[in-house]
């Protein structure tokens, strides 16, 4: 602004002069004007001086410019790298939540890996306990095995004394074995053979069956005679109305041709017992049998005689094979308390039985 001012009032003194030579053509010179003109030069030098600072100052202006837009750029870069460092801030927050839950992943995963660790020192302390018991076996072992080795030396010390025996035994036992052998072939024989009359046995009692069958077929419609059989075992039952009187002891006469026709069957089986067994319903009823037969034992024995009799003097059965016991009324087929009972409890069973099963010396022979 000085400058300014300075170069206004350097303008006005030229205009002044300017108007005062063109009023007088020949004007004496005014010392003032050297001193104006001095004070112009003066000025002039300051102008210059001062355009010289101000080109300075522009310079520096430029310069501070330039050093402004270079800070401008740092700052362009500062802030830059400040929005780097934040987006950095912002990476590192979220790893830092990531490697927050990466930490309490891992601290999980070594509190797991602890309690696997403390289960594996368990378990290695068992296992030791279990080394430990381990080895005391072995020892006992170890000892039993010393002790062993120990006998084993005696036994070897004394087995050239004990050959001798032990192969005496040996063939003892070989002898024995021999014997056993022969036996057993002797056995098998044997079941060979019973398997044979097995067989023949079986074919014979179903033809005895088919022939009583025919033989009684009317005593059979009748009711009279029934045939059972169980295992190898045949029983011929007969009434007793179709034998003896009531409360008797006595054949009838009708009863001659069935006991003939029973006896023709029984004498074409020699190798069979016929077992006459006596059997009641209850005690005897008539008051003059029981003078004779105070018990249903009685009775039935009397019956089962009777027949085993008339079977051996009027049929001509061997003796023998005849054998007359008593059941009473202890063996009943029906229920005695119904006159339909009773009736089926009075009778008069044969049963034929094989010899060697029935006789008590064969059956001792047979067990021995």
């Amino acid at each position: 602004m000085r400058i300014l001012k300075v170069l206004l009032v350097f303008g006005a003194v030229i205009m002044i002069m300017s108007c005062a030579t063109q009023a007088k053509t020949a004007p004496q010179e005014d010392p003032r004007i050297g001193q104006l003109q001095g004070q112009v030069d003066d000025l002039q030098k300051q102008n210059t001086a001062k355009d010289a600072t101000i080109g300075q100052l522009q310079t520096q202006a430029k310069n501070l410019q330039q050093q402004v837009n270079d800070k401008d750029a740092t700052i362009k870069q500062l802030q830059a790298q400040q929005d780097d460092l934040q987006n950095q801030i912002a990476d590192l927050t979220t790893q830092k939540n990531n490697s927050d839950n990466q930490v309490a992943a891992t601290n999980d995963r070594i509190e797991k890996l602890q309690a696997e660790l403390d289960g594996v020192k368990q378990d290695d302390a068992d296992k030791i306990a279990e080394l430990d018991a381990l080895n005391t076996k072995l020892a006992a072992l170890q000892k039993t095995n010393d002790d062993l080795s120990a006998n084993l030396a005696s036994l070897q010390s004394g087995a050239t004394k004990n050959q001798a025996d032990y192969l005496a035994q040996f063939a003892a036992l070989n002898n024995e074995k021999s014997a056993l052998q022969d036996k057993i072939n002797e056995l098998n024989s044997k079941q060979a053979s019973l398997e044979i009359a097995a067989q023949k046995n079986e074919k014979d009692l179903e033809a005895r069956i088919a022939q009583l069958k025919s033989l009684f077929s009317k005593e059979i419609a009748d009711g009279d005679l029934d045939i059972r059989r169980f295992r190898d075992i045949l029983i011929v039952s007969v009434k007793d109305s179709a034998l003896f009187p009531p409360d008797s002891p006595k054949l009838l006469p009708s009863t001659m041709a069935l006991l003939k026709k029973l006896s023709d069957v029984f004498k074409a089986a020699p190798d069979r017992i016929v077992r006459i067994e006596g059997n009641t319903a209850v005690a005897v009823s008539s008051p003059e049998s029981l003078k004779l037969y105070p018990t249903s034992w009685h009775l039935g024995a009397a019956r089962a005689a009777n027949v085993a009799q008339f079977l051996q003097e009027k049929c001509g059965m061997d003796p023998q094979q005849l054998v007359a016991t008593s059941l009473g009324q202890f063996s009943p087929r029906a229920n005695n308390s119904t006159e339909a009972g009773k009736a089926q409890n009075r009778r008069v069973d044969f049963v034929l039985i094989a010899r060697d099963v029935y006789k008590i010396d064969q059956l001792q022979a047979v067990a021995q």
